[in-house]
């Protein structure tokens, strides 16, 4: 069992006041008055010969959220920006196992997260705690002349996350690898979202306006990747800079 209390600041883009014109009643700009989210975590890890399981429960106050507001006198121009609500209240439940069936590595692992959080809308309170779920299931194949399949699979069923409703989606993905000359020349095939239904909607709520966007990533993909490593050395160095969390804000 642990517990953690972070701190999350916004990104600086987050904190630029311009304003942005989309269409003569919405515009869209950021908020340099945000607050700090601030974040409290118990989490509860298990495992048992190849079973592993997680659950926690987080507090989040001050979450960053985005949302709209009126602008200007007449509240008919409405702005799309960020602010602080008060609190969220997530949980996450995972359980996995991997185990070998001869040349055949599987791991499979499900998943759920719920959320309590209530918005006001221009239809009235909303609640959006519908939970998600989750399964992945990846496999590894070794076959002969030491090459490696690996065919991943995963799906994930609609519901909330902060003020969305996402819908469900799914991707499948295959890659076969060979090395040669002792791991210094490698190939790599691999197809991305082999059956293109990694697409999903996304219905997002705030109070003055609710935006539907349907997100195309365009992630079915073929990649044939051919790698060689000149005068390769282990890097002494496995630590990070003092300013890397700050230049990853920034």
């Amino acid at each position: 069992m642990s517990y953690t209390s972070k701190t999350q600041r916004p990104n600086y883009g987050d904190l630029d006041g311009t304003i942005d014109y989309i269409n003569r009643f919405t515009l869209q700009g950021d908020n340099p008055y945000l607050k700090p989210e601030k974040t409290h975590t118990i989490e509860l890890t298990g495992a048992w010969r190849r079973i592993f399981a997680q659950f926690s429960y987080t507090l989040k106050k001050d979450p960053i959220i985005s949302t709209t507001k009126p602008y200007g006198d007449t509240g008919e121009v409405k702005l799309m920006t960020l602010d602080n609500f008060p609190e969220i209240h997530p949980i996450r439940a995972f359980i996995g196992t991997s185990f070998n069936v001869g040349v055949w590595e599987p791991r499979i692992n499900l998943g759920l997260t719920k959320q309590w959080f209530s918005i006001d809308t221009w239809q009235g309170r909303k609640h959006l705690n519908n939970p998600q779920g989750m399964i992945q299931w990846q496999n590894a194949i070794h076959l002969p002349y030491d090459i490696w399949l690996n065919v991943d699979m995963a799906w994930e069923s609609a519901g909330n996350d902060r003020n969305m409703y996402r819908k469900s989606c799914s991707y499948m993905n295959a890659k076969l690898y060979k090395a040669f000359f002792n791991n210094s020349f490698s190939v790599t095939i691999e197809a991305n979202d082999i059956f293109d239904k990694r697409n999903y909607g996304v219905t997002t709520f705030s109070h003055d306006i609710t935006r539907y966007v349907c997100v195309t990533n365009l992630s079915r993909s073929f990649y044939l990747t051919l790698q060689y490593t000149f005068n390769s050395s282990r890097d002494r160095y496995k630590g990070r800079g003092a300013g890397s969390n700050e230049k990853n804000r920034f």
